[in-house]
């Protein structure tokens, strides 16, 4: 079926939808297109329907609408990633999991991660050490069974804990130092010891914290600020973190030291935006909270009368990336071409003149802002009789 229809008087791109006598919105037959997209009649532009729906399936006989809008200039601008530090670039690789940390000698340890496509991917982290500076005291150690098990000066034994505590893992670092995570009856933590069993300090988590799994200590000699450095590798079913933690030279009072984060890299595991949201911290220190549908009030066209004079808009995503389109499935404005996305909201933000637009595909979140939303115009492009198979 022909259908012909005089563009509205703005520059812009044309979505047009098909829609049935109920008003309902039965196939998106042009998306984002341009003159290129049509053929250019005497009395306007031309495009064709074959009676089919989004898809594929034959619409029954009646009386179809074809009308759509004319969307302008849309100014996207990318802000931030969240939730994976270990993404640099947009062209390197996107890890989403961290599989394991491990030594990697000269206080290094090397961060082994995993692509969402199962290749793996090895990242270098450092103490900043001067290796030089190690203390070669021949000493080791290692978890067997939950219990520690050090060897100091070729004589091995066993490192006492609690009766109702199991260590998780244990690193050497400066001499005569020894860390272990521990598990007991009140949670996890992670406890600093004389190879003599003498307790010195402990570092607690809190509910809701990721708890520590791995952890490692420098064995070098540090710049004069610090006097110890651990990393941790924390983790729960939301969250996989690494963390360098420093201690300063300098003596601190109170029960707790002054430990300082020197390095952070997070990778939030959750696959839905209800699963992180609380993760998204605002500025304002408030949740983000999304908008269902906004409505967009529209430039005039002189062309129809009666004309809408505003949109009902959200968000929606494919294989190609996020768009805005009419709450009814009309494609209008590509955001990003982000691929295999796994959700996408928008919402208010501010004064409310422009929108915020979050985006994950598993792997990161994609944070970008929208303005000039409302440069839009619509347009009809008549009534038309599809008698069905075989219509002329």
């Amino acid at each position: 079926m022909k259908i012909m229809f005089l563009p509205p008087p703005m520059e812009g791109s044309l979505s047009l939808g098909i829609y049935d006598r109920k008003g309902k919105l039965v196939r998106a037959l042009v998306r984002e297109g341009t003159s290129k997209d049509f053929v250019v009649g005497l009395n306007g532009l031309i495009t064709f329907w074959d009676g089919k729906d989004d898809t594929g399936k034959l619409m029954p006989p009646g009386l179809y609408s074809a009308r759509g809008y004319s969307v302008g200039e849309v100014d996207v601008d990318g802000i931030a990633l969240h939730g994976n530090d270990w993404i640099t670039d947009d062209d390197g690789p996107r890890p989403t999991r961290l599989v394991e940390l491990r030594a990697a000698g000269d206080d290094k340890v090397t961060a082994v991660l995993r692509t969402g496509d199962g290749k793996e991917v090895d990242r270098t982290l450092s103490f900043d050490t001067d290796p030089k500076g190690n203390s070669g005291d021949g000493a080791s150690v290692s978890v067997v069974e939950g219990k520690v098990k050090l060897n100091v000066g070729g004589t091995p034994r066993d490192f006492s804990l609690a009766a109702n505590e199991v260590a998780i893992d244990a690193a050497l670092g400066a001499p005569d130092r020894l860390w272990v995570i521990v598990r007991g009856a009140t949670g996890t933590e992670v406890r600093a010891y004389t190879y003599g069993g003498e307790f010195l300090r402990r570092l607690a988590y809190t509910a809701g914290e990721p708890v520590p799994q791995r952890i490692f200590a420098a064995r070098g000699q540090f710049p004069a600020k610090w006097s110890e450095k651990i990393m941790l590798l924390e983790t729960n079913d939301r969250m996989q973190r690494v963390r360098s933690l420093a201690l300063p030279q300098k003596a601190t009072t109170g029960d707790a030291p002054a430990w300082e984060t020197v390095m952070e890299k997070e990778i939030w595991l959750g696959e839905t935006f209800d699963s992180i949201h609380d993760l998204l911290k605002r500025p304002s220190g408030k949740p983000f909270v999304p908008d269902k549908e906004f409505v967009v009030h529209l430039i005039e066209n002189p062309l129809i009368k009666n004309e809408p004079t505003t949109a009902h808009v959200d968000i929606g995503f494919n294989s190609g990336g996020s768009f805005i389109q009419t709450t009814d499935g009309l494609p209008l404005r590509r955001i990003t071409e982000t691929p295999g996305l796994k959700w996408v909201v928008i919402g208010r933000e501010g004064s409310g003149r422009q929108l915020t637009v979050f985006q994950s595909d598993g792997a990161v979140v994609e944070e970008f802002k929208a303005h000039k939303l409302a440069n839009m115009m619509a347009f009809d492009a008549g009534d038309y009789e599809w008698k069905g198979e075989g219509n002329k």
